[in-house]
């Protein structure tokens, strides 16, 4: 349901196509980056919301067919074009895969495949500059080289913040409680939201309905109480609503509106896809630091 960057991820406002970069922002994108993730996946509520799956936002799918991206143009369309111009090449690839991030955390919500697609990306920006900088050191152009290596250190500065600031050591358990498996049965007599979403009017409601069955029921096997029935029909409608609450409640309504037993299901369901996919984003860092740190 990842990240706003500049001093904040949950701040962080869209930079425009101009923006330079420096070393201490890079570095501070990175650190925010993986703070951001690592407040949510560890349990601060009041941090920015994490997307895991269904993305309508995906960068990797933003521009056409032809280009994923500015980035993967810039990348693509890179050649060695004399000094200057390919040192220009240079500078909008490294721009470019930093506006990235920015247009990632536009909506305030991290997104966790956008941060994958982001961090797999990554590489693909260094391998480039490095070509630019053993193309400058043929050209004996040592001021470009440097300049170069300079933005191939973000690139590692960046990854390396992001890394060490993505804490994954304590995820919350996705393993159902046994009482679980009681406030299901339960579910179907309306009682399992009291206990799951006991602040909300409409959880007792739907317990004294459900609650109401058993009256009903026992009301209903006496002459009398069956002869009071038929003659209020306001109690008839009610003694319908309720001895289907089970059908209604149980397999339409509550599944549908993911309250009570199934909101629990599903928060950890979704926090399972998260856990897996924090797993595998820092395992990807890990990997890429080394080999690009070392």
């Amino acid at each position: 349901m990842f990240f706003r960057l500049l001093l904040a991820i949950s701040r962080f406002q869209p930079m425009s196509f101009t923006k330079t970069f420096t070393n201490s922002i890079v570095r501070e994108i990175g650190r925010n980056y993986g703070k951001a993730a690592s407040n949510y996946l560890l349990g601060d509520k009041h941090s920015t919301p994490i997307r895991v799956v269904g993305a309508n936002n995906d960068i990797a799918r933003k521009r056409g067919t032809k280009y994923q991206n500015n980035f993967d143009k810039a990348v693509k369309q890179f050649q060695i074009v004399g000094a200057r111009g390919t040192f220009t090449k240079v500078l909008n690839i490294h721009r470019e895969y930093f506006v990235l991030v920015s247009e990632a955390n536009e909506d305030s919500v991290l997104d966790l495949n956008e941060m994958a697609f982001l961090i797999r990306e990554l590489p693909r920006g260094i391998s480039t500059l490095e070509g630019a900088k053993q193309a400058f050191i043929d050209l004996d152009e040592p001021e470009f080289s440097e300049k170069t290596e300079e933005k191939i250190q973000d690139f590692n500065d960046f990854l390396k913040s992001l890394d060490e600031s993505l804490d994954i050591t304590k995820l919350p358990e996705t393993r159902f409680k046994p009482e679980a498996v009681l406030f299901f049965l339960l579910s179907f007599l309306g009682l399992d939201r009291i206990y799951y979403q006991p602040k909300q009017v409409w959880s007792y409601i739907y317990g004294l309905i459900g609650l109401s069955i058993i009256p009903i029921v026992l009301t209903g096997r006496s002459n009398d109480g069956e002869e009071f029935m038929q003659g209020n029909i306001l109690l008839s409608i009610y003694g319908i609503i309720a001895l289907t609450l089970p059908f209604w409640y149980g397999m339409i309504l509550n599944p549908k509106r993911s309250g009570g037993y199934w909101h629990y299901r599903d928060l950890k369901k979704r926090q399972g896809l998260m856990n897996e996919m924090a797993i595998s984003i820092k395992q990807l860092t890990t990997e890429l630091v080394k080999k690009h740190t070392s």
